[in-house]
């Protein structure tokens, strides 16, 4: 029973490993990733962070993107990190559950 336990994480970790994405390359995909995750904290952790966060990291994605634009992000970048922040959501979902993944999508970057 604990080899087929070991054989079984050992292949969940196989299959999360070969899903893993890049870190981000320059400080604009850094930014975007974090304007992603604020989003994605938004959609699906309220009942983790309130409405009331809820609304904040909204607003947080909004400015951040806004941000990104005036540094020449396109629609396709902000999607490509949306991409990217799911991604590695659905891994910390998997190796840490949805509050703690939650709790790390919620953390804002400073002065937001």
């Amino acid at each position: 029973m604990v080899k087929l336990i070991k054989a079984a994480a050992f292949a969940a970790l196989v299959t999360v490993a070969g899903c893993q994405t890049a870190p981000p390359e320059t400080p604009l995909e850094e930014l975007l990733d974090q304007g992603a995750r604020a989003e994605l904290a938004a959609q699906r952790c309220e009942s983790y962070t309130s409405l009331r966060g809820d609304r904040k990291l909204k607003n947080a994605s909004e400015a951040i993107y806004a941000k990104a634009r005036e540094m020449g992000a396109d629609q396709s970048d902000i999607d490509a990190a949306r991409l990217r922040a799911r991604q590695q959501a659905g891994i910390r979902d998997t190796l840490i559950g949805n509050e703690a993944t939650c709790d790390e999508l919620s953390i804002l970057p400073p002065g937001y």
